[in-house]
C-alpha cells in the first residue's frame, strides 16, 4: 500500500506544480526539457547504487525509446491543458488513463475481470464526457478559451488515451522487463523524452533561461517517483487493482485542491462526471 500512497502523492504533486508554474514560466518547453533532465539524473543516481551493469534487454531499450517520446509528447500535452482547462480535469484523464493497460491486461496478459469490470470502464469513458463540459478552470473558466462542448469532449478524449500508452508502458514493463533493470529503464526513458523536448527547443530557437529550468528541476522529482512507484506497485499487486485504487485516490485529492485551493469550478455535469468516475473505479476494482 506504500508505493500505491506514493504513486497518488507523486501524480498529485506534477498537476500542482504545474498549476503553480502557470504565469511564472516563460517558455514552457525549457520547464520540461529540466524536468527530464531531473528524471533522468535521478534514475542514473539510482542505477548506480544497485551495483548491477548498465544492462537491458533488447525489448526494454525499445521501449524505452518509444516511451520516451511518448512521455515527452504527453507532459507537453499535459502542461497546456492544465493552462487551458485547469488542473481538475487533465490531472483526472491522466488517472482515468487506466483503463487503457486495464484493457490490455483484460485482453492480452488475460488478467480475470468480471462483467462489473466492463461495465466501470466504461463508466469511466462516459464520467470523462461529464467531466469536460462540466470542470472549468484555467482559460476555459476565464473567458479566453472558447470552444464547443463537442471539442471539449474529443480533446479529452485523445488526452486520455495519450496518458494511457503511458501507464501502458509502464505495464509492458512490469510484464516483459527485468525489475533490477528498472533505474536503467527509467534513466534511458526519460533521458530520451529530454532528447525529444531539446529537439523541439533547437528547432524553434528556443534559448533556456533560469527561471524556467528551476521550475523543471522541482517538476522532474515527483514525475520520476510517480512512474517508478507505479512500477513498485504494479510489481506487488495486479493492475487491475493497482491502476483504480491509485486513480480513485488522486481524482479525490485532486478535486479537494482544485475547488479549494485553485477555486475552479464544478458545474452539475462535473459532479455528476466525478461521483461516476469513483463508482466507475471502485466497479473495476470488484
Amino acid at each position: 500500500m506504500l508505493w500505491l500512497a506514493l504513486t497518488v502523492l507523486s501524480t498529485t504533486s506534477i498537476g500542482v506544480i504545474l498549476k503553480l508554474s502557470e504565469g511564472r514560466v516563460k517558455e514552457r518547453l525549457t520547464m520540461l526539457l529540466f524536468n527530464y533532465i531531473t528524471a533522468s539524473g535521478i534514475s542514473f543516481v539510482l542505477w548506480t547504487r544497485t551495483g548491477t551493469g548498465f544492462y537491458l534487454t533488447k525489448n526494454s531499450w525499445t521501449l524505452a525509446l518509444i516511451a520516451g517520446v511518448i512521455f515527452a509528447l504527453n507532459f507537453f500535452l499535459f502542461s497546456l491543458s492544465v493552462k487551458r482547462r485547469g488542473i481538475a480535469l487533465p490531472s483526472i484523464l491522466m488517472r482515468l488513463s487506466a483503463i487503457v493497460p486495464i484493457f490490455a491486461a483484460i485482453f492480452y496478459w488475460d488478467e480475470i475481470t468480471t462483467f462489473v469490470q466492463v461495465i466501470g470502464t466504461a463508466g469511466a469513458l462516459v464520467a470523462a464526457v461529464l467531466m469536460s463540459i462540466g470542470l472549468r478552470g484555467g482559460d476555459l473558466k476565464s473567458g479566453i478559451l472558447k470552444s464547443p462542448a463537442a471539442i471539449l469532449i474529443i480533446e479529452s478524449i485523445l488526452l486520455l488515451f495519450c496518458f494511457g500508452l503511458a501507464d501502458l508502458s509502464m505495464k509492458i514493463f512490469d510484464e516483459t522487463g527485468i525489475q533490477s533493470q528498472k533505474p536503467a529503464f527509467f534513466a534511458v526513458l526519460f533521458f530520451i523524452a529530454a532528447i525529444s523536448i531539446a529537439v523541439s527547443m533547437l528547432t524553434g530557437k528556443i534559448v533556456p533561461n533560469l527561471k524556467d529550468s528551476v521550475c523543471g528541476i522541482a517538476l522532474g522529482v515527483p514525475n520520476l517517483f510517480s512512474s517508478y512507484c507505479l512500477i513498485a506497485a504494479l510489481n506487488e499487486l495486479p493492475s487491475i487493482v493497482v491502476f483504480p485504487t491509485v486513480a480513485a485516490a488522486t481524482v479525490m485529492l485532486i478535486i479537494l485542491i482544485a475547488r479549494f485551493i485553485f477555486a475552479e469550478e464544478i458545474g452539475r455535469a462535473g459532479v455528476a462526471g466525478i461521483i461516476l468516475t469513483i463508482i466507475s473505479l471502485i466497479a473495476i476494482n470488484l
